[in-house]
């Protein structure tokens, strides 16, 4: 454990520089907030644009040749993907817990939202975000993050744009909005629906990573 928790001081140290980032994410979730009038949003920007985010860990470490740093160090392979995944679900929730007091805030200010829009935000975002990372990680582990992150981050654009085309063609709006109806008394389920589902795919990608890094070459 202790070996899991030095790597994940190491990825603080790495990344340090892009957490002033985070600053103009806050703003642009303030300003889309009071544009659209959905407090809501204060939170899924910054928890969303997190995954991404953490993905540039990567074009650090290969921009500053750090797998001769990673060679050397006492560390297990497994410790230090365990501790990019307990780095990553650190950043997530201290963005989420500024973003929600943002929210809160905005709340006050506007005079509207609600609680089950809210939860159901953090409940989207967060699982919108480990999906993310479940499916980069792995890759990022196996190839060279020059060579694979357009072609990595491709399909998220592509379901955005075809999630917007079934909207417009379907009747998804008024489904989901029957679902909401129901969960509306049931709001501690699409909390832990979401939270959950998104620690199980972070496990499963973890293990992924695990096996995938254990046979690269430091």
């Amino acid at each position: 454990m202790s070996d899991v928790l030095k790597s994940v001081r190491l990825d603080d140290h790495i990344m340090r520089t892009y957490y002033k980032v985070f600053i103009y994410i806050y703003a642009i979730g303030v300003l889309l907030s009071v544009m659209t009038k959905v407090p809501a949003l204060a939170v899924v920007i910054p928890v969303v644009i997190s995954a991404p985010i953490l993905g540039l860990y990567f074009s650090v470490y290969e921009r500053n040749n750090l797998s001769k740093l990673y060679g050397i160090l006492p560390i297990r392979k497994t410790d230090v993907v365990i501790g990019r995944y307990v780095f990553a679900l650190l950043i997530v929730v201290i963005n989420g817990i500024v973003a929600s007091a943002i929210t809160y805030v905005l709340s006050s200010l506007l005079h509207t939202g609600d609680r089950l829009t809210y939860i159901a935000a953090v409940s989207a975002s967060f699982l919108y975000f480990c999906l993310f990372l479940a499916v980069l990680l792995p890759i990022y582990f196996k190839y060279p993050f020059a060579k694979v992150y357009v072609l990595a981050n491709l399909p998220y654009y592509v379901l955005a744009v075809l999630g917007g085309f079934v909207v417009r063609r379907t009747d998804l709006l008024k489904h989901i909005s029957q679902a909401l109806q129901y969960f509306a008394s049931h709001q501690a389920m699409i909390l832990i629906s979401g939270i959950g589902l998104g620690l199980v795919l972070l496990a499963v990608s973890c293990s992924l990573s695990c096996l995938i890094y254990e046979r690269v070459e430091l």
